[in-house]
């Protein structure tokens, strides 16, 4: 059976793991991320490629940015800001001998929802992950939809506030017009710290460890932050529902670890569609099930999909 290097760039780690045809770990780590330099983060990968040797087929990356799956391009890089318009894997194909095929972090994570996990049997749908941001993905046809250049469901960027974006202006405590600022782990906290009367913009110095454990104290504060998020989070998926009239949409990033994240977003769609009258269909809330492995995963899914397409 086949052996594939898999990295999971992220940016404050690199995860890395040896995987098999079945998607079987059989060894992972983790270093510490460099996205200061390409230099020191090629640096970073090659140290890791000679940690595990060179028993294995291909390279397969999941890392954040607009990623051109079917090119190998990325045009960004999320946290690695000096990336732009990179031949990323021709580059690691350069220095490591390896065919290889990179993938958007979060359309990497639908990946994996759809090749088993919450996905599976859904013709079409979104993965949302919440972390820093909003990450996002679209399945339609039972893929995930990549758009014209990699760009297709990048949920961060809905728009929260028509007359301060076009003006290009943050809102008036400081953050985005974007949806960025409202449906992901940081809108949590920030919506903790609004009610605790502190500026919004203050949540980004707190944990959702902090929070929880208030939450699990019975914190009336983060009772209410937490009704609140799940209500933005599903004005959000309004939006994408008024446009793509989806079937379901499956909730992931380290906060969805926590059954409440789920379903105080359910409760929120519920109070925000049943009082209209919508010309679409109410979707389905669930839960990923693949959490910490799934950017592996679905990077080595895409890998065995596009390096096939490569070699025909």
């Amino acid at each position: 059976m086949e052996k594939y290097l898999v990295f999971d760039i992220g940016g404050t780690y690199v995860k890395y793991a040896l995987m098999n045809d079945d998607y079987q770990i059989y060894e992972q780590g983790k270093r510490p991320s460099a996205t200061d330099t390409i230099e020191h983060l090629m640096e970073g990968l090659k140290g890791i490629v000679e940690e595990t040797g060179e028993d294995y087929k291909g390279i397969a990356v999941s890392m954040p940015g607009r990623i051109d799956t079917a090119r190998g391009i990325a045009h960004t890089g999320g946290a690695y800001t000096f990336i732009h318009d990179l031949p990323f894997a021709k580059m690691l194909e350069d220095a490591f001998g390896k065919r290889t095929v990179i993938g958007n972090d979060a359309k990497c994570a639908a990946q994996a929802e759809l090749l088993s996990g919450a996905m599976k049997d859904a013709e079409c749908g979104a993965v949302i992950v919440l972390g820093t941001g909003t990450g996002g993905a679209i399945i339609l046809d039972h893929k995930v939809w990549m758009g014209v250049s990699g760009g297709a469901g990048e949920l961060s960027n809905l728009v929260t506030d028509i007359d301060r974006y076009i003006q290009n202006l943050p809102l008036l405590d400081g953050l985005t017009s974007t949806f960025s600022a409202y449906g992901s782990a940081s809108g949590l906290l920030m919506q903790y710290a609004k009610f605790k009367g502190l500026p919004r913009i203050a949540g980004f110095k707190m944990s959702g460890t902090e929070f929880f454990e208030e939450y699990d104290s019975g914190s009336l504060q983060a009772k209410e932050a937490l009704k609140m998020f799940g209500r933005y989070t599903a004005a959000g998926i309004m939006s994408v529902q008024a446009v793509l009239d989806l079937e379901r949409y499956a909730i992931g990033g380290g906060i969805s670890a926590r059954k409440e994240i789920t379903e105080t977003i359910r409760e929120g769609l519920d109070y925000l569609y049943d009082s209209r009258n919508n010309p679409f269909s109410k979707p389905e809330i669930v839960t990923c099930v693949h959490h910490n492995e799934a950017n592996l995963i679905g990077a080595l899914s895409f890998y065995k999909e596009f390096a096939e397409k490569k070699e025909q």
